[in-house]
């Protein structure tokens, strides 16, 4: 079995990525360094100096999985001004009413960008010392760009048509052949109709126990809160069908998955050693965030 909230969306050629970072020049590297991480209150990662006559600082958007550098190159100065279009888009997860006070307090005037789509999300923008823009969109539109369109259902075709999303999930062909026609599923689909994540859940010995069996999200929606509500799409119908507890089942190495589930109103159970092993069909040597794939964890949540 298996659980991921990662994955290729459908149809894509795939790129599989550790991180991504958007390098941008500044001749105002120090002032820019200030804005970003004592007034807007992104995550410093680290700091270079006089690297081949380099000098950055680099910070996290919100991770290191995204980042954003600002380098000056000693004598350079940047080729052309930001136009009206270059932006920073910063998807909030909380109230933006401390963070719109302390740009007050440090002078930083609100600008209302160009683009109507923007002002009609709620969201603000401010300039940095280099005049790019940064926008903040606010917590209630911050699933609008990915899941405006996506809608969840139950999945009632042939499972060998999604298949390429369980595999998201599970890395033993013979341990996925084992489960694949079980119990039930739902699929998150865009308005174009291409599945970008999925949920199976079926009945255990005790018909009032569900086991989330499989689920996955694409790479390209995950962060979005559209995990929590595959999760929640179970729930309701588990509920309905007089369930009163619902487990799940992942890896002990997936920090990620660990957070999810407890985010979502889990807790753990217990742990089962040594399930991913070839004799079970995982390839030798996997990993997960460098830490080796051998044990898993199951954790329950009362309806």
């Amino acid at each position: 079995m298996g659980v991921a909230d990662s994955g290729a969306v459908s149809g894509g050629v795939g790129l599989p990525l550790t991180a991504a970072r958007f390098a941008r020049a500044t001749d105002r590297l120090v002032e820019c360094a200030v804005f970003y991480r004592e007034i807007l209150g992104l995550a410093p990662l680290f700091e270079f100096a006089d690297h081949a006559e380099y000098s950055g600082f680099v910070f996290g958007l919100p991770d290191a999985s995204a980042q954003l550098e600002l380098v000056r190159l000693d004598g350079a100065v940047p080729e052309r001004a930001p136009d009206a279009e270059d932006a920073l888009v910063l998807y909030l997860r909380e109230d933006a009413g401390a963070l719109r006070q302390r740009l007050a307090d440090h002078g930083v005037a609100e600008v209302v960008p160009d683009n109507p789509w923007w002002p009609a999300l709620g969201a603000f923008a401010v300039l940095d010392p280099d005049g790019w823009m940064v926008i903040m969109v606010p917590p209630a539109a911050a699933d609008a760009p990915l899941l405006g369109n996506v809608v969840c259902e139950e999945f009632l075709g042939d499972r060998g048509e999604i298949v390429f999303s369980f595999r998201l999930a599970e890395d033993s062909e013979q341990v996925l052949a084992s489960y694949l026609d079980r119990g039930r599923v739902w699929v998150a689909r865009t308005g174009s109709g291409a599945v970008v994540g999925h949920i199976q859940a079926a009945p255990e010995s005790d018909a009032a126990v569900w086991e989330i069996v499989n689920t996955a999200v694409a790479e390209a929606f995950r962060g979005s809160g559209l995990g929590r509500r595959l999760i929640d799409e179970v729930a309701a119908a588990a509920t309905v069908a007089g369930v009163t507890r619902l487990e799940v089942a992942t890896a002990t190495a997936d920090i990620g998955n660990l957070r999810f589930y407890q985010r979502c109103g889990f807790r753990m159970t217990r742990v089962v050693a040594d399930v991913f092993t070839e004799a079970a069909g995982y390839p030798p040597g996997l990993e997960v965030d460098g830490v080796p794939l051998r044990d898993q964890v199951w954790f329950s949540r009362e309806l």
